[in-house]
């Protein structure tokens, strides 16, 4: 069987690349096509698999400026020859779900997000644009939408990352989708014997995560927060910060791990459609208090009548008003989280339990095939 790994760009490591890389060790002989990239970034499991760029990996600077080329970016991937294969999987955040393969082959599609520029951000990205460019854009984004619909159903089955993403599936293209989520080797968490006493964010410092939040709150409230991460938010974010905020960086594994594993809780302010950090924090044990929209919604256990039953806390509005009254929330409440019941629940989303139901996925949707039209998986709950 002839396999192919289709996905769009790899310029830094993250969610993306991590599920990935479990593609390419769960099919190891796949070919890897990819609309550009930074040969740097390609996960472990798919170096040396590179078959095909699109024709925009021939334009200089390309990796960093992408976000212009929106419009092309249909052109680009009909480019790609994916002919002769039995098996294409799409890793999908915009335009990948495109590919055009054979009658005869199997196009499974793992939806990370349907493009976001042109349907659920497309109101905040055209309020990035020049206002005189506004119909341009506007214009553009309308062709989008109709392609981006139009290549939804030539995908044969649609895997998504969270409940939240099936939804959006089923909204924008009509199209139910099996819930698998996404790899968290969870297996490299512990439970450390006392807490450090501070706070923890992980993640890109870029607009979109929020970290601007958690820094005005635990400035406020005097409490320690030690901020893990690079992005061009860094140095505005330096700016507000007071001085109980301790920014480290980019850190090694083995430093995460420890920071992880000592802190009081990890905050978490972005509307994420999964958000592997909430997994990985509760991995060592550690509550979380997130922001109640998204991904975080379906990876904590909140509201329950047993305390020790919860996991974290969750707010409602991507405020620092907010943000400061769930930290307050969860200091009166503290002693109540029990470490073992939350690393528990983090085991729910290891990879081991990724690659198990992605590959019967597969294989179902493969012996479907041979016996007639393949009807689109039963939307459920993990």
């Amino acid at each position: 069987m002839r396999t192919a790994i289709v996905s769009s760009s790899y310029n830094e490591f993250g969610g993306t690349e991590k599920v990935d890389n479990i593609f390419g060790k769960l099919y190891p002989d796949a070919d890897l096509f990819l609309l550009f990239g930074d040969s740097r970034f390609i996960p472990e499991q798919l170096r040396g698999r590179v078959t095909s760029y699109s024709a925009l990996q021939k334009l200089p600077g390309i990796t960093k400026a992408y976000r212009g080329l929106m419009p092309i970016y249909p052109y680009a991937v009909g480019g790609l020859d994916l002919r002769g294969y039995d098996l294409v999987i799409s890793s999908d955040h915009g335009v990948m779900k495109g590919v055009l393969t054979d009658d005869d082959c199997v196009h499974i599609c793992y939806c990370h997000t349907p493009w976001r520029q042109i349907w659920d951000l497309y109101w905040p990205s055209l309020a990035m644009v020049p206002r005189c460019l506004h119909p341009v854009y506007a214009l553009t984004a309308q062709y989008l939408r109709e392609w981006d619909f139009s290549a939804a159903q030539r995908v044969d089955r649609f895997c998504a990352n969270s409940r939240h993403i099936a939804r959006r599936i089923q909204k924008h293209y009509r199209r139910g989708a099996l819930v698998i989520y996404p790899p968290v080797d969870t297996s490299r968490g512990y439970i450390a014997r006392s807490s450090g006493g501070y706070y923890l964010s992980v993640g890109r410092l870029s607009p979109t995560k929020r970290t601007d939040l958690l820094v005005d709150a635990c400035t406020r409230l005097g409490r320690k927060l030690i901020v893990c991460g690079t992005g061009r938010e860094a140095k505005r974010l330096k700016g507000i910060a007071g001085p109980t905020i301790e920014f480290v960086g980019g850190i090694s594994d083995q430093q995460l791990a420890q920071i992880y594993a000592n802190c009081r809780a990890l905050l978490f302010a972005a509307y994420e459609d999964f958000g592997i950090a909430v997994v990985e924090a509760q991995s060592y044990g550690r509550p979380v208090i997130a922001f109640g929209k998204g991904g975080a919604t379906e990876t904590l256990r909140t509201g329950f009548s047993d305390a020790g039953e919860n996991t974290g806390i969750i707010f409602p509005e991507q405020t620092t008003e907010a943000v400061i009254d769930a930290i307050r929330r969860f200091e009166q409440s503290e002693w109540q989280f029990q470490p073992s019941r939350i690393q528990e629940n983090s085991r729910l989303f290891d990879t081991a339990v990724f690659e198990s139901r992605f590959r019967a996925f597969v294989d179902d949707a493969m012996s479907s095939s041979r016996s007639g039209p393949i009807e689109d998986a039963v939307f459920h709950d993990f």
